[in-house]
């Protein structure tokens, strides 16, 4: 008798129940957004089909603090995962930069032709050091957006400019053009625009109306400086302690639920942007020879980068490769 109970334990402890887990994932977007009702439907989606062994709770609007704060509570566990801006993971592994780079790409079509060869390349990158990737998604492009008319850099520069906390790009990139900038966390833009601290941004125009920030800003330079990215991640070890089979559930349930996020963003920026012009946000074009100074500014930033070694020069440099020959066939095909 007491060997079958010792037999029915040891067959209780090796069962798919005991890889039963809950991770819990940090983000700062708002409840209520479409990002987190797709993410919530795929949580459902991998309770259900591990039997319950695999919970994802969310904790949504920046309430476990910044990228920076998420990234060390995974490293000690307080939590699993995070929805962390690539930015943030650029210290991590600097292949997560090579999309957010400026003016890398002119239109989403672009982002979209290269994705198949370098989303893996990312993924590698952030695996090496100990996370793993459940999906990449498409932020959109952000734009300047400011209380003045802004086209030039000399216009910048009597403006009080914020860039993310830890963001060396954006950081380097206002620095090439003499301006400085002001690094804070995202869950305090909007009470620094209200105080003044801040009266300038870089975002896509639906992250200005989620987080409130339009309320602050009239006007927007109608020219991309980057296209964003976000991505979510998971601690490698808590991810291993998941049956093979789950894995599985959880990487296809995600790629799935990134694949319709992407789409359902494109639509969302559309409407943004018409929002705000309703709302009376007016978008400054640009003239040619302004375009090419913020270029130049541009590289200049990126060669100092380079130096640097904040991102990977050689992949980039392929990924440019990639993006022309993209440009040259679709110019052959409208001939």
């Amino acid at each position: 008798m007491k060997q079958l109970t010792s037999l029915l334990l040891a067959l209780v402890l090796i069962s798919p129940l005991a890889s039963a887990a809950t991770l819990k994932i940090a983000t700062l977007a708002p409840d209520g957004t479409n990002w987190m009702k797709l993410m919530r439907q795929a949580a459902r989606d991998i309770k259900k089909d591990t039997d319950g062994r695999v919970k994802i709770k969310y904790f949504p609007g920046g309430v476990q603090g910044s990228d920076k704060s998420v990234l060390r509570k995974m490293r000690i566990r307080q939590l699993q995962g995070g929805a962390i801006s690539t930015g943030a993971m650029a210290q991590i592994a600097n292949a997560s930069l090579i999309y957010n780079l400026p003016f890398t790409f002119r239109n989403l079509d672009e982002v979209r032709a290269i994705r198949a060869e370098f989303d893996p390349i990312i993924k590698q990158a952030l695996a090496d050091k100990g996370f793993e990737v459940l999906g990449l998604s498409e932020g959109g492009f952000a734009y300047l957006m400011s209380d003045q008319a802004l086209k030039t850099s000399d216009d910048v520069r009597s403006r009080k400019v914020w860039v993310p906390e830890g963001d060396q790009v954006s950081l380097s990139i206002f620095e090439a053009g003499n301006v400085e900038p002001i690094s804070l966390p995202v869950s305090d833009v909007y009470t620094s625009l209200q105080t003044g601290l801040i009266n300038t941004i870089a975002a896509t125009p639906s992250a200005a109306i989620a987080l409130q920030w339009h309320t602050k800003l009239q006007y927007a330079t109608d020219f991309p400086l980057v296209f964003l990215f976000g991505m979510m991640v998971v601690d490698q070890r808590a991810f291993d302690k998941l049956s093979d089979a789950d894995q599985q559930v959880v990487r296809q349930t995600m790629a799935s639920a990134f694949k319709a996020m992407d789409s359902q963003n494109q639509k969302d920026e559309r409407g943004a942007r018409a929002a705000l012009q309703q709302n009376g946000m007016q978008f400054v074009e640009l003239s040619a020879e302004d375009k090419a100074l913020w270029q130049q500014l541009a590289d200049k930033a990126l060669t100092e980068l380079k130096a640097q070694n904040v991102y990977p020069a050689d992949i980039y440099q392929r990924l440019q490769q990639r993006i022309e020959a993209f440009r040259n066939q679709q110019t052959a095909t409208a001939e």
